[in-house]
C-alpha cells in the first residue's frame, strides 16, 4: 500500500487560476516602470525584461537517475482479515518500505497546482524544494511479492507523468500569450503618454518611392537572456527620429535582389572590390527611393558604407565587406554599433565572400559569431535562410538599440572556370 504520510501532489490549487493571476499583473508592471525609463527602452527590450516573472518553467522528471532506499517497518495490518482476525485493536506486522528518490528540474511550485485534468487516484508524494528532488514510498507486509512494488512504482509515475504533460499544455499557452499581452499594455501606456504630452516615439525621416518602382513583400519579423532595462538618458528621453519598420523592409529588399543579381553571375562581380560592391548597392537604393533633399538620398562615406542621416547621425547604415575570416566580420560590426546614431538605428551588413569554397561553413560562423558579441541582445526571424537580424546595443550607450540585418552572398567562383571566362 501507499505510505499514508505521503502528500498528495497536484492537490492545493488550479493551474489555469494560478496563470491567469500572474497575466492580470501584466499592465500594473508596465506602468510601474519610471516614465523616462520606459520611453527610453525599445518595445523587444520591455518585453524581454517583464517577460522574466511570468516565465514558469514546466517540471522535467529525470527517471534515468533514480535512486531506491529499503528498510525494514511495521506495517499496520487492522482491519486485514488474513492478519486481525477479530482480535480487536491495532495489529501490526513486519514489512518493508521501498523509497524512491527522483531528481526533477523545473518550478517546484508546480507539484501543487492541478492541471485540466484528473485522474481517478491521485498520486502522492514528497518534495524536496531545495534539492529538487520528488519521493515515493512503498510499504507492505513481508510476504508482498516483488512484483507488487513495480506496478504501484509504475502507477504512480504514469499518473505523475500524464498530470505533467497536461501541466505543459497550459504553459505552453501562457508563454504564448505573454509577449502579445505585453505588447499590449506597452504601447497603451505610450499611446496614453503621447495623448497627455504631445509626443511621437520616433519621426519618420521622410522618404518617398519613386513612381514605377516594383513592390517587395515585408519579411515578417518574429522574435527571449533577461537583463535590466537600461538607464534613462540624463537629459530626459527625447523623441528621435527613425526610418519606419517599413522602409527598412523595402530597403533589405533591394539589397537581397542586388545580391541575388551579383550571385547570379558572379564572375562579372567577383573582380570588384568592397567599394566597388558597395556603389552597385548604393546605385540600387537610389533609383528607388528619393529624400527630401536633392541630390542622393543615400550616401557613401569612407570606403565600404552607405547611410542614410538626419541631422547630421545615421539612421541607417550599410557596411559592405569582403570575407575574411571572424576578426573582419567583428570589426565591420564595431564600425556599425560605434557610429553615432539615432536611438532606433536600423542597419544592414553585407558580406561577399570571393575567396572561399566553404559558403555554408562561413554561414555557420557569421551566426555563431555575432551570438557571442558583447553588445548582442536578442536574435530575431530574418525569415530567409542565408540571412540573420540581431539586435546590439551601441557602442556609446547601452540605452540604445541598433537593429542589424546580416546578408552573406557567395561570390565565389572555381579557378577553373574562372580562367574559361578569360
Amino acid at each position: 500500500m501507499r505510505g499514508t504520510s505521503a502528500n498528495q501532489l497536484f492537490s492545493d490549487g488550479d493551474l489555469s487560476s494560478a496563470l491567469d493571476n500572474k497575466l492580470s499583473g501584466i499592465k500594473a508592471s508596465v506602468h510601474n516602470i519610471p516614465r523616462e525609463q520606459f520611453l527610453a527602452t525599445s518595445v523587444e527590450t520591455l518585453i524581454e525584461h517583464l517577460s522574466s516573472p511570468l516565465v514558469i518553467e514546466p517540471l522535467v522528471l529525470h527517471e534515468e537517475q533514480m535512486q531506491m532506499d529499503h528498510a525494514e517497518t511495521q506495517v499496520d495490518v487492522t482491519g486485514r482479515f488474513d492478519y486481525d482476525m477479530g482480535r480487536g485493536g491495532r495489529v501490526h506486522t513486519t514489512g518493508h518500505r521501498l523509497t524512491f528518490y527522483i531528481p526533477f528540474a523545473g518550478d517546484h511550485s508546480l507539484w501543487k497546482l492541478r492541471p485540466n485534468m484528473w485522474i481517478s487516484v491521485m498520486p502522492r508524494g514528497e518534495i524536496d524544494s531545495r534539492r529538487s528532488m520528488l519521493t515515493l514510498s512503498f510499504t507492505n507486509t513481508s510476504n508482498t511479492e516483488p512484483e507488487r512494488y513495480k506496478q504501484e512504482l509504475e502507477s504512480s509515475l504514469s499518473g505523475i507523468r500524464q498530470l505533467i504533460a497536461s501541466q505543459k499544455q497550459l504553459l505552453d499557452q501562457h508563454h504564448n500569450r505573454i509577449p502579445g499581452e505585453l505588447r499590449s499594455a506597452i504601447e497603451h501606456r505610450r499611446a496614453e503618454i503621447e495623448k497627455l504630452h504631445g509626443l511621437t516615439s520616433a519621426f519618420n525621416i521622410p522618404m518617398v518611392k519613386k513612381s514605377g518602382m516594383p513592390e517587395f513583400k515585408p519579411i515578417e519579423v518574429a522574435k527571449r537572456i533577461v537583463r535590466p532595462l537600461p538607464r534613462p538618458p540624463a537629459a530626459g528621453y527625447k523623441p528621435e527620429p527613425a526610418i519606419t519598420s517599413e522602409t527598412y523592409e523595402e530597403l533589405l529588399a533591394i539589397i537581397r535582389h542586388a545580391g541575388a543579381s551579383f550571385e547570379g553571375t558572379p564572375q562579372t562581380y567577383a573582380p570588384l572590390g568592397e567599394e566597388g560592391l558597395r556603389d552597385n548597392i548604393l546605385s540600387h537604393i537610389n533609383v528607388v527611393f528619393e529624400g527630401k533633399a536633392t541630390g542622393e538620398t543615400f550616401r557613401k562615406y569612407g570606403k565600404t558604407d552607405v547611410r542614410l542621416e538626419e541631422e547630421s547621425r545615421s539612421a541607417f547604415v550599410a557596411e559592405c565587406k569582403l570575407w575574411g575570416g571572424e576578426k573582419v566580420l567583428l570589426d565591420a560590426l564595431t564600425q556599425l554599433l560605434g557610429y553615432v546614431t539615432w536611438r532606433d538605428c536600423k542597419a544592414a551588413l553585407l558580406i561577399f565572400n570571393k575567396d572561399v569554397a566553404g559558403f555554408s561553413g562561413i554561414q555557420t560562423t557569421i551566426e555563431a559569431s555575432l551570438r557571442a558579441h558583447p553588445k548582442f541582445l536578442r536574435a530575431m526571424n530574418a525569415g530567409r535562410t542565408g540571412e540573420w537580424r540581431f539586435v546590439f546595443q551601441s557602442q556609446e550607450d547601452a540605452g540604445r538599440e541598433v537593429t542589424v540585418h546580416v546578408f552573406a552572398f557567395n561570390l565565389y567562383v572555381v579557378p577553373e572556370r574562372a580562367a574559361k571566362k578569360r
